[in-house]
């Protein structure tokens, strides 16, 4: 979260921007209408919270090929045999319906996945609602709606990463529009952002941490000064794998989002503003352009 920057909103200007699109909450009366206008029982959104043993199941195996993927130390031990339906079905117990507190918690998770995950929500001068980082997002959501309810029920936790666990339970299309609609009224605009990673060096902060104000030449000593070139010079090789293996896995990500239909975020606010917002769609890097032309 910033503060004062010429073109970024303050944290009490990003406060009353929510106060604003959200003046009687996230689980208010005209939210809920225009979310799931036949009520949150008959809503298809109620399977964000209330999955069905079918989709509790179907979680169960991605979950289980997800963590068998991952590297393991052991290599010689056997994977794990999958979850079978009738396991699961075993500790699959129907929860009692909270419609308050689901519509605010799922409202609060997809405003997470608008505002965070490096997209970028702009006021009417331009300038960038900027609620934090990914965790800052979660905790700037949890505020929000500690100060909603009254009490200190949420924290960044509860919003992090956004709807990453719901969002194949249900389409939360509706629930994006309804966002969008009320960024439009207030004149605001939204910016897509492809999700990428990179990689972060962080041995200058290293070695920024270790100094202790004495002069170089009182503790340099060759031999030190020679194993950490060595040792420096093994972790760019490894920063430039890693990177490298980045990008490939980036531009990839890429073709494949170029021939699936947009994102809900992308479609709901073609709904609402008529057009695909800016960042849609993502480019290749310019390598990757001219290698595809040749």
């Amino acid at each position: 979260m910033t503060n004062g920057e010429p073109n970024r909103y303050s944290e009490a200007e990003c406060a009353a921007v929510f106060a604003r699109l959200f003046p009687k909450g996230f689980a208010s009366d005209d939210v809920l209408r225009e979310i799931a206008p036949d009520g949150w029982e008959k809503s298809p959104l109620l399977a964000t919270f209330h999955p069905s043993l079918d989709q509790v199941y179907e979680e169960a195996l991605r979950f289980h090929e997800n963590l068998e993927s991952l590297p393991r130390r052991d290599k010689n031990r056997p994977p794990k045999p999958l979850p079978t339906r009738e396991e699961v079905a075993r500790d699959h117990r129907p929860a009692p319906i909270e419609a308050g507190r689901e519509v605010r918690e799922l409202v609060g998770r997809c405003l997470w996945d608008v505002f965070s995950d490096n997209h970028e929500v702009l006021g009417p001068e331009g300038r960038a609602v900027d609620i934090g980082s990914f965790r800052g997002a979660g905790a700037f959501i949890a505020d929000c709606l500690n100060r909603q309810t009254g009490e200190p029920r949420y924290d960044y936790m509860d919003f992090y990463m956004g709807t990453l666990w719901l969002n194949q339970r249900a389409d939360l299309t509706p629930v994006y529009r309804m966002i969008f609609r009320r960024l439009q009224q207030q004149q605001c605009d939204w910016i897509y952002r492809f999700p990428r990673l990179s990689i972060v060096d962080l041995r200058p902060l290293r070695d920024a941490l270790g100094q202790d104000g004495r002069p170089e030449w009182e503790t340099y000593s060759p031999s030190e000064a020679f194993a950490q070139e060595v040792e420096d010079r093994r972790r760019d090789n490894e920063l430039a794998e890693m990177q490298a293996s980045l990008e490939k896995g980036f531009r990839a990500d890429v073709r494949k989002a170029l021939r699936r239909p947009p994102p809900s975020t992308v479609e709901a606010y073609r709904d609402i503003y008529g057009h695909f917002p800016r960042g849609w769609p993502p480019t290749l890097p310019e390598r990757e352009t001219q290698d595809s032309s040749c």
